[in-house]
Order: structure tokens, then C-alpha cells, then sequence
């Protein structure tokens, strides 16, 4: 499902870059669980198990693209927050 939901956010992407209002919360919301994600994994690694039944070695699957996770969560919340006021219009013609 989160391939799924990547693919579709992707395939929205010329429609944010025109400025549609209506995909900033479902950004924040990516963002978010990107975020939570990123964290998920590192805080499995550390623990060495999700739940008492299900361990694993460590360090937890995904546990290296973890980073990745939250520096590209953070970017995207920052971008956010920056464009939060821009007035974005389409140019003359279009």
C-alpha cells in the first residue's frame, strides 16, 4: 500500500507544482507519516523487536534508508512552512 500511495503522490506531482491548495494537507500528511515511519524503524532497531513475539537482528529492516526517511520528511514539512503564503497564480494566457 505505501507503493501504491508514493506512485499516485508522484503521479500528482505536476498538479502541486501549479500551486492546487487542495494537496497541502495530504502533503503534511506524507510528510508526517514519513516521518513516523523513519522513526518506526530506527526506534525497532534499537529495541532489536516490534512486539514481544516478533524479534529480529539488528539492525531492524529498513533501518538504513531511515535517514533518508527523515531528512526528506523534514525537507518536505520545511518547503511547506515556507510556501505556506505564497500566493501562487497561473501565468497570463493559461
Amino acid at each position: 500500500m505505501l507503493i501504491v500511495a508514493c506512485g499516485l503522490l508522484f503521479c500528482l506531482t505536476p498538479i502541486a507544482t501549479r500551486g492546487m491548495a487542495g494537496l497541502r494537507p495530504l502533503a503534511w500528511v506524507y510528510a508526517a507519516l514519513m516521518f513516523l515511519n523513519g522513526l518506526g524503524h530506527t526506534l525497532f532497531s534499537i529495541l532489536g523487536h516490534t512486539v514481544s513475539s516478533v524479534t529480529f537482528p539488528r539492525p531492524a529492516p529498513g533501518f538504513y534508508s531511515a535517514p533518508f526517511l527523515f531528512a526528506a520528511s523534514i525537507w518536505l514539512m520545511v518547503r511547506l512552512r515556507r510556501t505556506a503564503c505564497v500566493d501562487f497564480q497561473l501565468p497570463s494566457g493559461v
